[in-house]
């Protein structure tokens, strides 16, 4: 008699393999994660300096990298052999995908910008017949010098020409600065004053016997004082305006300061820029941008006046 149990097909108990390393680097994965916001939190706050930052971020960057191999390397035994542990592997490439990301876009922005921590307009070309305005920066800020290779190939944006008077560019000037929260640090106008009508005089240098005349009506100096702090960007109308400002990028808001530049010429105005940076010696083109977009802001505000670009 055979036993009712030689009827059942064959069957058995399989275990499967599983990842090892593959909550380790999910766990690293985070860890660079917190430290990457950590270290800009930080350095924001002013609690440590540049070159502790490239330390922070090179560690961050080396972390990542390792978290990013390791899930690679799960994810590809998961698809190949059916090892479990795939949703660990997973989560660990997508949270070193997110801290390598920032890295990733850096490194483009390092190969189609030129190595250099300065970008200005063809108006502003050191080597053009057009003087080029020292950007003022405070006494105490420290001066970094680039490389000379650096120097050699700075950005260079088309300027702006409008049809339109230098005090009405001006205007739009200050509306655009107060839009981007620059800190303006002064303002000079240049270029020749109001005519003053003299007051007409009698023979022998009398007024008259009334007195009358075109007296001016005195102003309070305190009346004065407060009209200018009111507005401190307010000038006389001038055929040329230099203005100097400071501008910050929003990630690590390293400072550049803008030197600014409307001169009129007979019914047409050119707008000219130059910023530098202050602490670093490549820029990855931030100054070109601060640039392109003070001049994309001007357009917008001077809209329904002509404008031409002064470059190619």
């Amino acid at each position: 008699m055979s036993s009712i149990y030689g009827r059942l097909p064959v069957s058995g108990h399989y275990l499967r393999k599983r990842l090892r390393l593959a909550g380790f680097a999910r766990r690293l994965a985070a860890f660079a994660l917190m430290l990457l916001v950590t270290s800009l939190a930080i350095f924001r706050l002013g609690a440590i300096v540049p070159q502790a930052l490239i330390g922070l971020l090179l560690l961050t960057a080396g972390v990542a990298a390792l978290a990013l191999l390791i899930s690679l390397y799960g994810l590809i035994r998961v698809w190949f052999q059916g090892v479990a542990g795939g949703g660990a592997a997973l989560g660990a490439f997508v949270l070193a995908s997110i801290v390598l990301s920032p890295f990733a876009y850096t490194a483009y922005l390092a190969a189609v910008n030129p190595r250099t921590n300065a970008a200005y307009t063809d108006g502003m070309d050191p080597d053009g017949p057009a003087a080029v305005i020292e950007p003022q920066a405070p006494a105490d800020a420290p001066v970094v010098a680039a490389p000379e290779a650096a120097l050699a190939e700075p950005s260079v944006v088309p300027g702006r020409r409008f049809v339109a008077t230098a005090p009405r560019v001006y205007a739009a000037a200050r509306v655009v600065l107060d839009d981007l929260g620059w800190q303006v640090g002064g303002v000079v106008a240049e270029g020749p004053a109001s005519a003053v009508v003299a007051a007409p005089e009698l023979a022998g240098g009398d007024l008259g016997v009334s007195g009358a005349g075109d007296i001016p009506i005195p102003t309070a100096r305190a009346g004065i004082d407060a009209e200018a702090a009111s507005d401190p960007l307010d000038r006389p109308d001038s055929e040329q305006y230099r203005i100097s400002a400071i501008a910050r990028d929003l990630l690590f808001s390293l400072p550049s300061d803008i030197s600014i530049r409307i001169v009129q010429d007979g019914d047409e105005s050119f707008v000219d820029l130059q910023s530098v940076s202050r602490s670093i010696d490549i820029d990855f083109g931030q100054n070109r941008r601060f640039i392109e977009r003070f001049l994309e802001d001007l357009d917008t505000a001077m809209a329904g006046l002509e404008t031409v670009e002064t470059g190619g």
